[in-house]
């Protein structure tokens, strides 16, 4: 169960501006449906947000695995441009057999990515969240967590700094609320930018329900029938059936806050303290000699 939850809204101006963050997913509809409301909120008060996608998506799109590679790349690109994101990184691990490589290798790419891009925030799978059947996700959670700290630290890769990359740690961390009974301490009103949660959802064809609202108004109409709700045009229809029927989870839990829409993380805070407990103690108790 949650506990010691702090609800996190929206903050006036700019403060974070000059910050970076990384979204790192496994699959293209993951970002859309556990954090695209708060990428585009840190991205408003300031973030440079960038996405990594870790897999390839090939099983998924109902069509040759070539074409769905191929769809799936085009609408991670266009779904990261409507929710604003600087840059894409796809690593191309073959969907649902990421527990088959090595996870090194993975860890290592992404230190990579974290130091160059000088991260201070990564927003992820629960490396340690229970009840996570998709191997993809846990192996990205666990991989991304342990790049986070081994970014900063000079001795992992020197050839990095030989190139001018320097360490650089990732200081904070969001992990997706994913499966039920998973941890969260951090509840992100998003009501502010649920259309653009919205724009990213429908982005996702291949995976994630994006064109059922038009699939859906095509048989409808085969049946000389329409639901008012779908309007007239394929895109009202995506993005009306979006937002009726696939954000009752971002609803439902809101509402229990007294929020529209939210979305949970376990957050994790490893910035230093502005004074460390050894300086404090210095200034409390030093005596002139």
């Amino acid at each position: 169960m949650a506990s010691n939850i702090v609800i996190e809204r929206e903050q006036a101006g700019r403060p974070h501006k000059g910050k970076v963050f990384a979204a790192v997913h496994a699959h293209l509809d993951d970002i859309p449906y556990y954090a695209s409301g708060l990428c585009a909120k840190l991205m408003r008060e300031g973030y440079t947000g960038y996405i990594i996608r870790t897999t390839n998506d090939e099983k998924c799109g109902g069509r040759s695995t070539a074409e769905n590679i191929l769809s799936n790349e085009q609408e991670h690109f266009r779904m990261a441009e409507v929710l604003g994101f600087k840059d894409v990184y796809d690593l191309y691990y073959q969907n649902h057999e990421m527990d088959g490589i090595s996870s090194i290798e993975v860890r290592a790419r992404l230190v990579l990515i974290f130091r160059l891009l000088k991260v201070d925030t990564v927003i992820t799978f629960n490396p340690y969240g229970d009840w996570e059947e998709n191997p993809d996700h846990w192996v990205t959670g666990r991989a991304a967590e342990e790049a986070c700290w081994m970014a900063g630290m000079p001795n992992d890769f020197p050839e990095h700094m030989e190139a001018g990359i320097q360490p650089h740690k990732v200081q904070e961390r969001y992990y997706f609320y994913g499966r039920a009974g998973q941890p969260f301490n951090r509840v992100v009103d998003i009501a502010p930018y649920i259309e653009k949660k919205i724009d990213a959802i429908v982005e996702c064809r291949s995976q994630g329900g994006g064109n059922w609202g038009s699939q859906l108004r095509a048989r409808l109409a085969k049946q000389g029938r329409r639901l008012p709700l779908l309007g007239s045009d394929d895109r009202t229809a995506d993005r009306e059936y979006v937002r009726q029927f696939l954000l009752d989870d971002d609803r439902e839990y809101g509402r229990e806050h007294g929020l529209k829409f939210a979305e949970r993380f376990y957050y994790r805070d490893q910035r230093p303290p502005v004074r460390s407990k050894v300086e404090e103690y210095i200034t409390k108790n030093a005596v002139a000699i």
